[in-house]
């Protein structure tokens, strides 16, 4: 398979501009009453060939989004974060922090049980989360690859929903985080009388480490229509921080595939690593970041349809400024005798 040169052209010139242009920054404007508005934008251009047979390589615009965040004072805050690629409403919710111990948000948000979810793709190197390739579309019950980020992605364990979070850190051993949301996705009124809820609780044995346990219970209709609260599980482990050094992410899941069927239980497995070099001043770059990631997935299936997939993604971020760079990653995908690969480049761009 050929791989167009436009393609990897285009997002390498962006990455180019992003070095000519300096340091992008989010902007602070003045607000009434001694408040401030912060307004911010982040553009991801990619790049994709996949191996699968008749699959065109692609070159598009994977985000553009806007965030706005507000402060009033110490107590109340506020964000709005816009697709405007796809006109889509991503988060919109009043914050309220009370103490260390406690902050809420009401409104829209991203409910993810896992940090994997909830980090910002601004600092994920990673570039997809579900390790998707294009024209790979067999995972029993939510199609494309059988991956952690698949399974929970496409099983709305970490979407964006409406609803209430709260969360906080007593001192510095213990955090908790806990969501209770419609179970219908992005801006959609609910459609029954139950509520997804999601928790988790952290431990942080020591500066730069956590330990968590989370626990969703996912509303959703059965295939008689009636509403079950479906439990999943999982545990994460995290050494390190994001753009500091050697970095190490772990996580285990278990729950029901319940687009598969009722009673299918799903089981995924990933660990990613990171180790993020800063690089002298005179080079022109401000850091280089290899990676991997290893996720495998035992879909739910029975015999003599059971099906599991594993996926190793290594990759390479070079950063030019700040979080702005470009990212490289290859996904191999296997499951059985089924193998395919995709490579993806993707440049980051904030402001």
């Amino acid at each position: 398979m050929s791989i167009p040169f436009s393609g990897v052209a285009a997002v390498v010139g962006l990455g180019l501009a992003l070095v000519i242009a300096g340091p992008l920054n989010a902007q602070e404007i003045g607000a009434r009453g001694g408040s401030s508005v912060t307004i911010g934008a982040r553009i991801q251009a990619q790049f994709e060939a996949s191996s699968v047979d008749d699959t065109p390589s692609s070159f598009f615009i994977r985000r553009a989004w806007v965030t706005m965040d507000g402060r009033l004072n110490d107590l109340v805050a506020a964000r709005a974060q816009y697709d405007i690629d796809g006109s889509t409403v991503l988060e919109a919710y009043l914050e309220l922090t009370a103490s260390e111990a406690l902050q809420v948000q009401l409104g829209q948000f991203k409910k993810g049980i896992s940090e994997f979810w909830l980090v910002p793709n601004a600092w994920l190197p990673i570039i997809e989360r579900d390790a998707r390739v294009t024209g790979v579309d067999h995972c029993p019950g939510v199609g494309s690859v059988c991956s952690f980020g698949r399974l929970t992605g496409a099983l709305g364990l970490d979407n964006y929903e409406p609803g209430i979070l709260a969360q906080g850190r007593f001192g510095e051993r213990f955090g908790y985080r806990f969501t209770l949301t419609n179970g219908e996705g992005i801006g959609y009124r609910d459609v029954n009388r139950g509520k997804s809820a999601s928790g988790r609780f952290s431990v942080f044995p020591a500066a730069g480490s956590r330990v968590s346990a989370y626990l969703a219970l996912d509303e959703t209709l059965d295939s008689h229509g009636e509403t079950m609260g479906l439990p999943a599980y999982g545990a994460e482990v995290e050494i390190g921080t994001w753009l500091d050094g050697p970095h190490l992410m772990v996580n285990a899941l278990r729950g029901r595939n319940w687009k598969l069927d009722d009673d299918a239980k799903f089981s995924a497995l990933q660990l990613m690593a990171f180790w993020y070099f800063p690089l002298a001043p005179e080079s022109h770059f401000a850091a280089v970041e290899p990676m991997v990631r290893v996720s495998w997935v035992d879909s739910g299936a029975e015999d003599p349809d059971k099906v599991t997939g594993t996926v190793v993604t290594p990759g390479v971020m070079v950063y030019f400024v700040g979080r702005n760079g470009i990212s490289t990653n290859v996904d191999f995908y296997t499951s059985g005798d089924h193998s395919d690969w995709s490579l993806k480049v993707q440049a980051f761009a904030f402001f």
